[in-house]
């Protein structure tokens, strides 16, 4: 009878893979959740609405000059 070589093959298995894809998923996740939420107007920005007068340009907030 003749014998057959079984070799298990080598390389990353397919569950590695889709680890590491589900961690790079959730680290650009992260990344860009935290990225977007540092986008917030400072306080010393007024906002202009449509339809605003031209007196809400100015805040309202009084700086000392020294």
């Amino acid at each position: 009878m003749a014998e057959i070589k079984v070799e298990r093959k080598r390389g990353i298995p397919l569950w590695v893979l889709l680890l590491a894809l589900i961690v790079v998923a959730l680290l650009v996740w992260a990344y860009v959740s935290r990225s977007h939420n540092r986008r917030t107007v400072p306080d010393t920005v007024v906002r202009l609405e449509p339809g605003a007068p031209a007196q809400g340009l100015f805040s309202t907030r009084s700086i000392a000059i020294s």
